[in-house]
């Protein structure tokens, strides 16, 4: 997320001072087609496929390969057959009642991993980082059962 920002706002100073830089003679009077891309041009494509990297990495979180587990590691032993606070996790199905797909910061489940304003499940302590990441980034996916 941090790394998004810090390219959206390279991006940005970067097509700034393409802005307000004079082209050379050289570069107007060539045709377009033939011009090679200029430092910023190039900084920009980067940034763009960089982009695209993150995108694809963000759209293999997967339900049964990276949540689950991780659910059944942290979450069954309490919320399992036990359904402590009256909480079951016993399956996808029961997982997404705590979950606003598409929305990770109104989930009741991305809420109890970061302790934002509620106890941090699990009681043990709070999850790695990017296991979190995971969460966030299945639940802005729309939360599929994949």
């Amino acid at each position: 997320m941090k790394i998004k920002v810090l390219a959206t706002i390279m991006l940005a100073s970067l097509l700034a001072a393409a802005c307000t830089s004079t082209p050379s003679a050289e570069a107007t009077s060539a045709p377009i087609m033939e011009q090679e891309p200029t430092a910023t041009e190039a900084v920009v494509e980067e940034s763009m496929e960089s982009k695209q990297d993150d995108t694809a990495m963000a759209t293999e979180v997967s339900f049964s390969a990276d949540i689950w587990p991780v659910l059944e590691q942290f979450a069954l032993p309490a919320h399992g057959i036990e359904g402590e606070g009256g909480v079951f996790l016993e399956s996808y199905e029961d997982v997404v009642k705590y979950v606003v797909p598409g929305d990770p910061e109104a989930s009741e489940l991305y809420k109890r991993l970061t302790g934002d304003g509620v106890p941090v499940m699990p009681p043990s302590g709070k999850l790695p980082d990017e296991t979190i990441q995971l969460f966030y980034d299945w639940i802005a996916q729309g939360a599929l059962d994949n």
